[in-house]
């Protein structure tokens, strides 16, 4: 089925690629035929006429005969984006993922952004748009509330800015306890629906994840740090398993049953990982890792079909926790 872009609510620019085609037809249009074809303001029509004349140089005149405007200079034209089928579906398709991402400062210039590009495209722009119709992306919802997220967002893009450590209060849901830290800002990830803090860490005196969602207080200081020249974020994102790092790198193995294995090979689950075919279709994925803890969890939602085989903390471990479970289920 094709039809025409369904386009956001609509920005000035919009409203003058609509008034600049209505007066380039030489139908002479006036502010209140305009104010009903755009279901706005006559006001705001008038500061559209405006914007035209003076910021878009537009030629723009009106003539009392004819009782609408008119341009004195019959080439005067705004440029308009010309883009292709393909180019208009991956713009949209990618204004639907930008969409999902929430929880920053950013949000709302996404939208902005992508009004202002519809409202240059050519008014005979009509293609098939069915496609996008079966085509999502089902992100995790943003873990916290949008408000709290994006503002300590902001807090944090600007202490990077500006080279200033921040003061924090975190919360350590391992502990269930809040903990007050001086933090120099590194970088923000997100990941699986949470946005999370990479810097340096005063109290520990180590690179750690903060979720934006698990800060409570939050300020910049008038300290100035300098990132340190031996840190390789990339490295460090390596080590770690899930956004969870702890305290040693060890070489993790994972037996897979022939089911699970299926899935296991369709995807990098870390950057060192390798996988080890056996004979009766099973794998043993080998990756080098300080996030246990999360591994550990990892393999427990596979249940029967995983077992962990290095190293040995890590398979005591899971054994304790299963004993655990079984006593649970008498």
């Amino acid at each position: 089925m094709s039809k025409k872009i369904v386009r956001p609510k609509r920005p000035q620019l919009y409203r003058c690629a609509i008034i600049h085609r209505a007066i380039k037809a030489g139908s002479y249009p006036n502010a209140k035929r305009l104010s009903a074809d755009l279901g706005v303001h006559r006001r705001t029509i008038m500061r559209d006429l405006d914007y035209l004349r003076d910021s878009l140089s537009a030629p723009l005149e009106y003539c009392p005969r004819r009782r609408g405007y008119y341009y004195t200079e019959n080439d005067y034209t705004i440029d308009l984006l010309n883009l292709t089928e393909g180019e208009l579906i991956s713009l949209c398709l990618g204004h639907n993922l930008l969409l999902k991402c929430r929880g920053t400062p950013y949000e709302k210039h996404i939208v902005s952004a992508f009004g202002k590009i519809c409202a240059l495209l050519q008014d005979t722009i009509s293609l098939d748009f069915g496609i996008l119709d079966h085509i999502d992306f089902d992100l995790e919802p943003l873990r916290g509330e949008d408000e709290a997220v994006a503002a300590n967002f902001a807090a944090v893009a600007m202490a990077m800015q500006q080279k200033k450590t921040l003061k924090i209060t975190h919360y350590a849901a391992a502990r269930g306890d809040w903990q007050e830290r001086l933090v120099d800002p590194y970088s923000l990830r997100y990941y699986r629906g949470a946005w999370y803090l990479i810097g340096f860490c005063h109290l520990r005196q180590e690179y750690r994840f903060f979720a934006l969602d698990r800060i409570g207080d939050i300020r910049c200081t008038d300290r100035e740090f300098q990132k340190r020249l031996d840190f390789d974020i990339e490295e460090f994102m390596r080590d770690s398993f899930q956004f969870y790092k702890g305290e040693e790198a060890k070489e993790v193995s994972i037996w897979f049953s022939p089911r699970q294995a299926r899935w296991i090979r369709e995807k990098q689950w870390h950057p060192s990982q390798k996988l080890a075919e056996q004979p009766d279709g099973s794998v043993i994925l080998t990756m080098t890792t300080s996030g246990l803890d999360r591994v550990k969890s990892w393999i427990l939602s596979f249940g029967s079909e995983a077992k962990a085989l290095e190293p040995p903390d890590l398979v005591k471990e899971i054994k304790s926790e299963l004993e655990k479970a079984r006593k649970i289920y008498p």
